[in-house]
């Protein structure tokens, strides 16, 4: 199951939808583009073409991830009046760098006014789940709303001959979003309630389904975690660099923590958690090879232009990181592979980062795509052993 991240804002990263402004058989809203980027068409007019709408983000992992099959079928099918279109919502600038990384066959184009997003949201504040793909005919009403893993040749076939696409498995009433789902009432009223500086909960669970919500470290909130997740993806210690009992190492626990405080000290939480579970910590340095990470070229490494969240999302064999540290960047990365990375350097400076992580060559190459370099050196690290008290 992988885990669902919210960070700095509740983006959805999923692929459940709750649209409700758009329904199959009914005449699609208007399409409306404001900066035609990529594999701009000679012809404009949208009217009398069939269309394959696709919604993605720059800071959307399985937009990213869905990209190649979209590819190819748009490879399979292509002919004069066929428009595939991505949308987005983002500046100019965005799109262009994630193009640079990222081969679109389709007319990437952007809304900057939201009107499209919105139309085919929820009519208010615009669509709450990426990637969305819609099918819209010639006549311009809607025929086939999913998800673009789920568009395939015998759809695209039935779509083009003008059969019967209606995806009947799939019911905007009985999905919800991930939000919905998953975000609990604990989370809002810490969010809300500014008189609370400092709360601690830690209880077991039988559970195994996991969830994450977080503002930074000031407010989290983890489903269904064992302690060494816990560890690893709250305190940055890896899985490698942590003894537990084996009376514990299989337990459950649902968290709540908030620090508004001191946000960044995890020691109170760290503390909090080995008293709740009445245990004790020991701490060794040993000698351990460490991939250092190093810049050697700037030019190659962008500022974020985002300036509203921080997000990590998963794109099948990537990463994509939007407005990330190159510390938190490594962190992460050591989290999801079997070495550790560590900046060589202080930057606090937040960039945008699309990361190969199918071996550790792969991340090697990503990041010196990024003008960063990788040297392999042996570094005393922190290792920790958890005992129960009696």
């Amino acid at each position: 199951m992988r885990k669902l991240i919210y960070i700095l804002t509740l983006f959805t990263f999923g692929n459940i939808y709750a649209q409700s402004n758009i329904k199959v058989n009914e005449k699609a809203p208007k399409i409306n583009i404001t900066n035609w980027i990529e594999n701009i068409p000679n012809d404009k007019n949208l009217n009398d073409k069939y269309i394959v709408l696709e919604f993605w983000a720059t800071w959307c992992g399985p937009c990213i991830a869905a990209v190649p099959h979209m590819n190819e079928i748009q490879k399979e099918f292509n002919q004069k009046d066929l428009y595939y279109i991505s949308i987005t919502d983002e500046s100019v600038a965005k799109v262009e760098r994630s193009l640079k990384r990222i081969e679109f066959k389709s007319i990437v184009v952007t809304d900057l006014t939201k009107e499209t997003q919105i139309n085919f949201g929820d009519g208010i504040k615009g669509l709450e789940e990426y990637p969305l793909t819609v099918l819209i005919d010639k006549s311009g009403t809607i025929k086939w709303i999913g998800e673009p893993k789920n568009l395939n040749s015998a759809i695209m076939s039935k779509f083009l001959s003008n059969g019967n696409t209606e995806n009947t498995d799939f019911d905007l009433k009985k999905n919800v979003s991930f939000k919905e789902q998953k975000q609990t009432f604990d989370f809002k009223e810490l969010m809300s309630n500014k008189e609370v500086k400092y709360y601690f909960e830690l209880q077991e669970t039988e559970s195994t389904e996991t969830s994450k919500q977080a503002i930074g470290t000031s407010i989290i909130t983890l489903k269904s975690y064992k302690l060494a997740d816990i560890y690893n993806d709250i305190l940055n210690i890896k899985n490698d660099q942590l003894e537990l009992p084996e009376t514990i190492k299989d337990k459950r626990f649902d968290l709540i923590y908030k620090n508004t405080e001191e946000p960044k000290n995890l020691n109170f939480l760290e503390n909090d958690i080995l008293k709740k579970l009445n245990l004790k910590k020991q701490t060794v340095f040993k000698t351990t090879k460490v991939n250092l990470v190093s810049i050697q070229d700037k030019s190659l490494l962008e500022e974020t232009l985002e300036k509203r969240f921080s997000a990590k999302s998963d794109a099948d064999d990537k990463i994509v990181f939007t407005a990330y540290t190159i510390n938190n960047t490594l962190v992460e990365l050591s989290n999801v592979s079997s070495v550790s990375f560590k900046f060589n350097d202080k930057n606090e400076t937040k960039y945008d980062f699309i990361i190969g992580i199918k071996s550790k060559n792969d991340i090697i190459s990503s990041l010196k795509s990024y003008g960063l370099t990788v040297e392999e050196k042996d570094v005393k690290i922190e290792h920790i052993k958890l005992i129960s008290e009696k």
